[in-house]
């Protein structure tokens, strides 16, 4: 019944594309919010959820361990498009965008001549948070407006039939860079008919209505009704799969390069709760990663573990471009261990992790605990082996402190105080420094004090452009890549009214 669907659909396109320019692909870059690396039948799932994007693996290259830095939207997006990892760009909430002298993918293609289209199905990758730079068309679906997606949806037919007109009026011979990002995976996991009883009943009354993450933990949803949330979760897959299917069809007469990948995962009950942006472990952080199309490899399965902050330094190197980016071009990467850092402090969280060496931490900077895993063996991340292995914790510690970087340097002695949290050697609510010690604060848009002997300098902040000045106790020496972002009241009661604002209890 599903490939009926998708044959009525396809019957009813306006026919293929028109001819492009071989000598420049067309490039695809597809981003499916809140999808699971292992919810893909590529990745090993029984169910058929993604026929389309197997045999874009199949032909192309599928990354066993693509890796996001974030678990929620924005600053997971903003890494995709700028090659950022979060300690670079720094938009970590949702009163920050990135800057605009940050280069990201549709820049660097327009400038190289290409026409550039995005089609967008959520607030947090609107015009808003500023997604349509570089962009020629730019369809967010009225979702800068603050309305429809709030008490509304965008369907991933909405997305690709826009695309689609877009791309139909190019002139011929023109090369185009499209950015699609489909929503359905993310919940409310409601595709339309077919799709909804393709792995399992319909939704009907009764059945569980997501509230947030902290509801979750106290009040744990039942297997059966995480079962039937899992299977509808699967059928918003296949149905994206299949409208990915329909540009497959018609691009074939250009040539084209598909990224296929998603900004996090989606937590079932593996840590007791549902959701997702609160904690870093691999439900979360494992998202798919396939490229495929003209003059690329094909056939292979990548078992090197990369980030989705490679894939725009990858993308950009396609046309001789490139971004300012903490990622690498994975048609070169390097043969030495990579480490990979991940952080979230979204709904009152504040957590950090990084792998490196075939081991990860998770630090709750929040609670001040530690957790040590060995993805290689445990995937799933079920066997804490932090007690067992502490030499390990502490070195991956302050590897991490290292990582992250040392922005903020002492010009004086003094006692430095935070609404957030120092980290300098471990954990602190206050550090004592001498001139030279240097120390980063977390969430990177905490306020910062230094009292230098009966004097209180600050309060900075330098995600909002508040940083010491010359003469000050502290010196802020990294540059800040966000800028401000003002969500009106209206905006955020319907926000916290769809749980993308929370409390912290």
């Amino acid at each position: 019944m599903v490939n009926a669907l998708l044959l009525l659909l396809t019957a009813c396109e306006p026919g293929p594309l028109p001819a492009g320019d071989p000598a420049q692909p067309d490039v695809i870059v597809v981003s499916i919010d809140t999808l699971r690396a292992g919810h893909l039948s590529a990745y090993g799932n029984p169910r058929p959820t993604s026929p389309f994007i197997d045999q874009l693996a199949a032909s192309g290259a599928r990354y066993a361990h693509a890796r996001s830095p974030s678990p929620w939207t924005l600053p997971a997006h903003t890494t995709m498009l700028s090659g950022q990892l979060p300690a670079t760009h720094q938009v970590i909430e949702d009163h920050l965008s990135l800057g605009a002298d940050v280069p990201v993918l549709p820049e660097v293609f327009k400038a190289a001549g290409y026409a550039t289209g995005g089609f967008v199905a959520t607030l947090y990758v609107s015009r808003v948070f500023g997604f349509d730079r570089g962009f020629d068309r730019f369809e967010d679906f009225d979702l800068h407006t603050e309305k429809k997606n709030l008490q509304g949806r965008v369907d991933a037919e909405d997305v690709v039939d826009a695309a689609l007109k877009w791309w139909s009026e190019l002139p011929e011979g023109k090369p185009a860079f499209v950015f699609l990002h489909f929503y359905d995976v993310h919940y409310e996991y409601d595709p339309p008919e077919p799709y909804e009883t393709m792995f399992d009943r319909a939704p009907q009354k009764g059945d569980l209505e997501y509230k947030h993450y902290f509801h979750f933990k106290k009040n744990p949803p039942s297997a059966a009704q995480l079962t039937h949330q899992k299977a509808q979760y699967d059928e918003a897959i296949r149905y994206v799969d299949d409208q990915l299917a329909r540009i497959g069809l018609a691009t074939t007469a250009r040539s084209v390069r598909w990224v296929v990948t998603a900004d996090h995962g989606e937590e079932f009950g593996e840590r007791g709760s549902w959701g997702h942006a609160h904690t870093l472990y691999s439900e979360q952080l494992h998202v798919p990663l396939v490229i495929s199309g003209a003059g690329l490899p094909s056939g292979a399965v990548v078992e090197q573990t990369v980030g989705t902050h490679d894939i725009a330094p990858t993308v950009a190197s396609w046309i001789g471009g490139s971004v300012q980016a903490d990622g690498v071009d994975l048609a070169s990467p390097p043969t030495t261990s990579r480490a990979f850092s991940a952080e979230t402090t979204r709904f009152a969280t504040n957590r950090v992790g990084l792998l490196e060496g075939g081991l990860r931490l998770d630090w709750d900077l929040k609670a001040n605990r530690r957790e040590l895993y060995a993805p290689a063996a445990d995937p799933a991340e079920t066997v804490d082996l932090s007690k067992r292995r502490p030499a390990d914790v502490a070195r991956l510690s302050a590897r991490l402190e290292d990582v992250l970087g040392q922005p903020w340097v002492a010009r004086r002695a003094g006692l430095v105080t935070s609404d957030g949290v120092i980290l300098k050697d471990g954990r602190r609510s206050t550090l004592r420094v001498q001139a030279g010690d240097r120390f980063i604060v977390l969430p990177y848009d905490a306020e910062v004090w230094v009292t230098v002997g009966d004097a209180v300098e600050g309060p900075w902040d330098p995600s909002d452009g508040r940083t010491p000045p010359e003469g000050a106790g502290l010196e802020y020496v990294r540059e800040t890549s966000s800028a401000g972002v003002d969500l009106d009241e209206e905006t955020r009661r319907a926000l916290e009214s769809l749980g993308y604002m929370q409390d912290g209890e």
